[in-house]
């Protein structure tokens, strides 16, 4: 009995390892939310909220109900910050990320803008405001999930294809947090 609950302790002391190791590099697991022509992989205890309230939609990610990232998929996303460079540009076939941090008092709001040369993808707009590092460590989980995709289509279908790896991943990922960025992998 005596080894039935060490093995039960053991397995205890392990699955939040695992979990949390998951959650370090989401960038490396296949998506498990789809937006139009992107995906996400949604961090362990987060969850997703999607609204379309005309003809947008609007995906909240949460923890303990609060806001981690706002996603916005429209043809109308805010515009981005006037006067500014991109601390952050990446670029995948057909798509390009234009990533902005701005200090606000206490907290650091971060702008994403997503556009693809192809009309028929609509932009998203990732919006996220963090006042510390806890915040600013769950957005960085969230970012290091975030991929964009393709659509396939014939005449009677449509297919989303995402890849199963983000390319953009890492990079969002620490620049999120402020670290030097990695080199972003070739997909």
């Amino acid at each position: 009995m005596k080894s039935f609950y060490r093995c039960v302790s053991l397995i205890a002391v392990l699955a939040p390892l695992s979990s949390s190791a998951q959650d370090a590099n989401l960038w490396a697991y296949s998506c498990d939310h789809f937006l139009h022509g992107a995906c996400l992989r949604i961090p362990s205890g987060m969850s997703v909220n999607y609204e379309a309230p005309a003809d947008f939609g609007l995906h909240r990610v949460q923890v303990e109900g609060r806001e981690v990232v706002l996603v916005y998929e429209g043809d109308a996303p805010s515009r981005r910050p006037a006067d500014t460079h991109a601390d952050l540009k990446l670029t995948a076939p057909g798509y390009q990320l234009s990533a902005f941090k701005v200090s606000e008092g206490k907290s650091v709001r971060y702008d994403l803008h997503v556009s693809s040369a192809k009309s028929e993808v609509m932009p998203l707009h990732l919006v996220a405001r963090t006042t510390g590092a806890v915040e600013q460590a769950a957005l960085a989980a969230v970012l290091g999930g975030f991929r964009v995709c393709s659509f396939k289509r014939n005449r009677t279908d449509q297919t989303l294809v995402c890849p199963r790896r983000s390319m953009w991943g890492q990079a969002l990922s620490e620049w999120a947090t402020g670290r030097a960025s990695a080199k972003v992998p070739a997909e």
